[in-house]
């Protein structure tokens, strides 16, 4: 079985990936996660995997998790309570990705974003900061795949929960002015680096972008409101 090392893996992106590939056979899972004795990496570990704890602000403790590794799932953790949170990102992705480099590792699958920046000609610090991760991979000419999320769905759940109204109806946060969204299941796709993994050959070299559909927030509202309760995530902030 190929040994794949995965970053963040007791985050929304993360998880699911290390489940994934738990599930099936020709793989085993390294799972790195700054806190080895959470609930989460303990659960982990009753699956099958192995966690091993890290922290990119030592770049020493990178080498061990990605030792014999044959794959490895980079994403970069987002504190965006730090003033400097996109610096920190790109510092930490680059750290995972010397540390790829320096082991040998025959496929990274990077969790990158649209340079927005470059392309729309104003900031946007986490998708910027991916952006310039991924420009570092390329220039270390890391064999990588590079696949990018939409918003998840079960940002419902967390960052934008509907918010109740004074008439009884719920708001949903996202400022979309009327345009549709792409958006994924965050859960359903380990499934599908999953089979990124098992197919390298195919999907070295390439950009994967990720979308179950592409919805209006009313659209949205519509849904939550027909399954959920009557009244409910109709108006779009």
């Amino acid at each position: 079985a190929k040994l794949i090392t995965v970053f963040g893996a007791t985050g929304a992106q993360g998880g699911p990936i290390a489940y994934a590939l738990l599930e099936d056979t020709d793989f085993k899972v390294r799972a790195v996660t700054r806190n080895a004795s959470s609930d989460k990496a303990k659960a982990l570990q009753e699956k099958g995997a192995q966690v091993v704890q890290a922290d990119c602000d030592d770049p020493s403790t990178l080498a061990p998790a990605l030792q014999g590794a044959y794959g490895t799932y980079v994403v970069t953790p987002e504190n965006m309570e730090l003033p400097d949170f996109d610096q920190v990102q790109v510092k930490h992705g680059k750290a995972m990705a010397d540390a790829a480099k320096a082991a040998g590792v025959h496929h990274v699958v990077f969790s990158t974003l649209d340079p927005v920046h470059k392309i729309a000609g104003f900031p946007s610090l986490t998708f910027d900061s991916k952006a310039r991760v991924e420009e570092y991979i390329r220039a270390l000419d890391l064999p990588a795949t590079f696949v990018k999320f939409p918003a998840y769905y079960e940002n419902y759940l967390t960052f934008f929960k509907p918010q109740k109204l004074e008439d009884g109806t719920y708001e949903l946060g996202y400022a979309m002015e009327g345009a549709a969204m792409y958006a994924v299941s965050v859960a359903d796709m380990g499934f599908a680096v999953r089979a990124i993994f098992k197919n390298r050959d195919q999907w070295l070299g390439r950009t994967v972008g990720f979308a179950a559909d592409k919805l209006t927030i009313p659209q949205h509202a519509e849904i939550l409101s027909k399954h959920l309760a009557p009244r409910c995530s109709r108006r779009q902030r």
